[in-house]
């Protein structure tokens, strides 16, 4: 994961340790504090070489002042609880910062549970744990939310656009409604750079760039690897292939970690005459993230789920059948390592009745739990719902792949949120939980859109 960062994510450590409390007193609880914070420090070490990690003490409000000072620029604060009763934790709280707070349960818990849930009635970016063991992996775990949020804030986006729609995305107010202020929406939630790439100067740039012979090869490579070959017009898988060495190009031209071709309509409009389907497919191999249709809303949750699950994330359109209680997740792409290893075969396939050509089925995992992330930044909700995957379907007609599941289709239905759009994320895994903390850290709320709300 390591690969995706451009530098150090850099965390502030606190460890409140008044030398009187809860647990009792010097020498004996100086020692106590020693031993838990040098089993700490070499684990976060172990689990997370590629953060700077700034340890300090705590004993006193003037520690508290000195810590804030020097940690003003770090992603966020990790804190330790290790004796209480002081109220030490709450100017760190206050600072309005991402906030991991684990307490330890003889010496912490009073501090924690007079200042966590007060804090959570101000809208206070935190969590927290409490536990006889704060060294343990289930609690450290957590710190990877702010390595994600640090992910986040330092990946850059090129989304490539027709003309038209470069100028719309560049407007704001008095124009700031949907299209118009989309970037600028996620920018704020989630800290991503957005850089906008004309289509026209793309295609003359790189594209047309490509010479016939590279991709040529690329194109045989894929014919060979894949399962099966349905895709009559290899001139289609050719030009994808060049399309594919554009894109990975004009990333690392842009520095950019993640490439978004609004595909559909550059197709349709006649600017670009090939689909990118299979180069998202070769394009995490280069560890780039690719995003379907130019889509910044399922942009930053590909990228923070990357971060979060260590699994690529994909898009998909989400269809129902409420008599079965099923639901329909379908694209015409998706990640050959849906569990972050081991490739999962794939089949080259015209889609939608044959009209689009040069698409991909992957042969996915079936019995497995999948969880849906979508994103209506303009109300600060992050959208979650999880389903059990029971088969996946091959078919000519809508997208080339198709994953069946099964899930509260009701509650999808009558909790469905429009400004969301129609995309989710689709994630292997039941990531409900860390989705969740990640919101509250972002100052989102959340909508369980697969539960019931009476």
């Amino acid at each position: 994961m390591g690969e995706f960062l451009s530098n150090k994510a850099k965390i502030g450590v606190a460890f409140i340790i008044p030398p009187l409390g809860a647990i009792g007193g010097p020498p004996a609880s100086e020692k106590w504090f020693s031993e838990i914070k040098e089993r700490v420090v070499r684990k976060l070490k172990e689990m997370y070489p590629e953060i700077e990690f700034s340890i300090h003490d705590i004993r006193d409000s003037e520690d508290v002042k000195k810590f804030l000072e020097k940690e003003a620029g770090s992603t966020g604060y990790v804190v330790f609880i290790l004796n209480c009763i002081t109220g030490l934790v709450r100017p760190i709280l206050y600072s309005y910062k991402p906030v991991i707070m684990i307490a330890e349960s003889y010496g912490g818990s009073g501090d924690f549970l007079l200042e966590y849930s007060e804090a959570k009635t101000y809208d206070i970016p935190v969590i927290g744990e409490v536990t006889r063991d704060v060294s343990s992996e289930e609690v450290l775990k957590k710190i990877n939310l702010l390595r994600t949020i640090h992910g986040l804030k330092n990946s850059r986006i090129l989304f490539i656009v027709s003309p038209s729609e470069k100028y719309l995305l560049k407007l704001e107010y008095p124009l700031s409604i949907d299209l118009y202020s989309s970037l600028k929406s996620v920018e704020t939630i989630a800290g991503t750079t957005p850089i906008i790439l004309d289509a026209k100067e793309f295609v003359k740039k790189y594209y047309e760039t490509v010479s016939d012979g590279e991709a040529k090869t690329i194109a045989d490579k894929w014919i060979r690897e894949a399962e099966k070959n349905l895709e009559t017009d290899i001139e289609e898988i050719v030009k994808s292939a060049k399309l594919y060495l554009a894109m990975r190009k004009a990333a690392k031209d842009y520095r950019a970690n993640t490439i978004a071709v609004d595909c559909i309509v550059l197709r349709n409009t006649g600017i670009l005459d090939a689909w990118p389907c299979l180069g998202y497919m070769e394009l995490w191999n280069d560890n780039i993230i690719p995003v379907c249709e130019a889509d910044p809303y399922s942009a930053v949750l590909i990228i923070a789920g990357k971060y979060l699950t260590g699994r690529p994330g994909f898009i998909v359109d989400v269809a129902v059948d409420s008599l079965r209680d099923e639901v329909i997740y379908y694209h015409c792409y998706a990640p050959l390592e849906p569990l972050g290893k081991g490739k999962y075969p794939y089949v080259i396939t015209p889609a939608h009745l044959g009209l689009k050509k040069a698409s991909i089925h992957v042969k996915l995992p079936v019995n497995e739990t999948v969880t849906a992330v979508g994103l209506a930044p303009e109300d600060r909700v992050l959208i979650i719902h999880t389903a059990g995957i029971t088969s996946i379907e091959f078919s000519n007609y809508a997208c080339s792949v198709k994953l069946i599941g099964k899930t509260n289709v009701k509650a999808l239905a009558e909790n469905w949120l429009r400004r969301s759009g129609w995309h989710r994320v689709i994630f292997y895994g039941d990531w409900r939980e860390e989705f969740r903390e990640l919101a509250t850290l972002l100052k989102l709320r959340v909508l369980e859109e697969d539960k019931m709300v009476f």
